[in-house]
């Protein structure tokens, strides 16, 4: 059931300084999967003071709230979300460089941005992430990478707010993070300080032409999250196999339902190839997760962070 415009009156008619608020907005692009969904609220935070004030606020009338970062790995299951949602807005794009090749980097700076902002520092370190869409923030929650690096491993310093208000400190030691997991997601990233290296150009250059080849079969000239699913973890060997492999040898590529679609370049990639719904994206990963139970006996973890629906892995607060 939809909130009326009455329960969140206050909020409109008494808007928190720092805060741009846009009711019933719609969110189908703000998501790389750009499935149809809106939002009762979307509230874009250019102040930390104000987020704080927001979470307060939030807290106290019991409405629902969810972090929504770059969107590069989000999949609204729900056509229309029933609380605000929060974006942090331009004030938290920025890099800085700091002594020690450290470089601090705002939460909602784009992940795009930071090997060639790295080289103009005369640093280098970041290349794993090329052609990672999203945004600082979401990569350290989510502990984002490739060729067995993390971008949590590069990680000296995060200040991050909790879901009370509270501003905090924390060093790469006291949280716990893995494969593309990190305990950071319980909290909201301003900023970032990453330790880097001295910049090689030859071998940057060396390692993002590697990343690109591995990465030449993906398509992200379409509407997807990325990779759906984590790969797999061999028990016997403690090592990663390729979930897109396995659904490439399963013959799942094209398969289709509505327009939600196994990429017929790399397996583990569901497309967009038209007005896919929510809906459609998670009956679709049913359905491979399934099949790669039945062939394999394996069952696959989503990677995605799933909003709403049967499916759902992202915590709402209120």
């Amino acid at each position: 059931m939809r909130r009326s415009y009455l329960e969140f009156r206050d909020f409109l008619e008494n808007p928190i300084p720092g805060i741009t608020i846009s009711p019933n907005a719609d969110l189908s692009t703000r998501t790389s999967m750009r499935t149809r969904c809106r939002t009762a609220i979307l509230a874009e935070v250019n102040d930390p003071r104000g987020l704080r004030e927001l979470l307060h606020r939030a807290h106290e009338r019991a409405w629902p709230l969810l972090m929504l970062g770059g969107g590069a790995n989000t999949l609204f299951a729900t056509s229309f979300f029933n609380g605000i949602t929060v974006s942090l807005g331009k004030p938290f794009e920025s890099i800085m460089p700091l002594d020690m090749g450290v470089l601090r980097i705002g939460a909602a700076t784009p992940l795009p941005s930071l090997i060639g902002s790295a080289k103009r520092f005369g640093l280098m370190g970041l290349e794993f992430l090329y052609k990672v869409p999203g945004q600082v923030g979401g990569a350290l929650a989510g502990n984002a990478g490739a060729g067995g690096w993390g971008i949590c491993d590069l990680l000296e310093r995060a200040v991050c707010m909790t879901r009370n208000g509270r501003i905090i400190q924390l060093k790469r030691g006291d949280f716990r993070y893995s494969y593309r997991f990190s305990e950071l997601k319980e909290l909201i990233i301003l900023e970032a300080d990453l330790r880097l290296r001295p910049l090689d150009p030859a071998e940057s250059e060396r390692l993002k032409a590697d990343y690109s080849a591995k990465k030449k079969n993906q398509p992200y000239h379409l509407s997807s999250s990325g990779c759906i699913f984590k790969n797999v973890l061999d028990t016997s060997t403690n090592t990663r196999v390729s979930t897109g492999k396995l659904i490439d040898e399963a013959g799942l590529k094209g398969y289709c339902i509505r327009d939600a679609m196994v990429s017929e370049g790399h397996g583990n990639f569901i497309v967009n190839v038209g007005q896919a719904t929510g809906e459609d994206f998670l009956a679709l990963i049913n359905f491979v997760k399934d099949a790669l139970g039945e062939q394999y006996g394996v069952d696959v973890e989503l990677e995605v962070n799933v909003v709403g629906g049967p499916m759902a892995n992202v915590k709402v607060y209120s």
